[in-house]
Parts: C-alpha cells; sequence; structure tokens
C-alpha cells in the first residue's frame, strides 16, 4: 500500500516502515527540543517566573532608594533633621541637657 508518491525518493517493501520510524524518532526529537531544550517552553517559563521575581525584587529597591533620598535631602537641608540622627542614633546631647535612661523591668 502506498500513499505517498515522491519521485525522487523510491523507497520499496519493508523500507517505508523504516521511513516512518526515522520520521516519526525525528518529529519527537524536534518536540523534545521545543519543550526541553535550551530555549524551549519550559525555559521560557522558567525564565517568565524568574523575571517577574527580578521585577518585584526592582520595585522593592526603588521604594527603598526613594525613601534614602528622600532621607539624604532632609539631611541636607532641615537642621532638626540632623539633631533628631545625633541624638537617637548617635546619643548626642547639647551642652546643659540631662540625659535620663531607663531600664525595662525585665533587665533588673
Amino acid at each position: 500500500m502506498r500513499l505517498l508518491r515522491l519521485p525522487w525518493l523510491k523507497i520499496t517493501g519493508g523500507g517505508w516502515r523504516l521511513f516512518t520510524w526515522l520520521a516519526f524518532s525525528l518529529c519527537l526529537l524536534m518536540l523534545g527540543s521545543a519543550v526541553l531544550g535550551r530555549d524551549g517552553f519550559l525555559s521560557v517559563w522558567v525564565n517568565r517566573e524568574r523575571l517577574a521575581g527580578l521585577r518585584a525584587d526592582l520595585g522593592e529597591m526603588e521604594r527603598a532608594n526613594g525613601r534614602l533620598r528622600r532621607e539624604v535631602q532632609s539631611l541636607r537641608e532641615d537642621m532638626r533633621a540632623i539633631e533628631r540622627i545625633a541624638r537617637e542614633e548617635l546619643g548626642l546631647v547639647k551642652p546643659g541637657e540631662t540625659v535620663y535612661e531607663f531600664t525595662p523591668a525585665e533587665e533588673r
């Protein structure tokens, strides 16, 4: 039974069975490469997930960068901001001020 006649391809007898298996194997190999290959569907899907995570990280970093820029601008322009940081983070006081420290009850 011959369904396909190609004048340039002369396959007779059991050759069609071999040709069919070779064609099927080639198609299966191409499908596997399209799904699992370096630039295949699976790789694209994983990279898409990774890209979404990186974009979320970028948004978080941009917000943190904006907060830091506002803090730097505040420290350049507002003396009260500098005084607040000196008192809260460095523990500095003005001359003549008295410092009272209270320890929590658990530490006594």
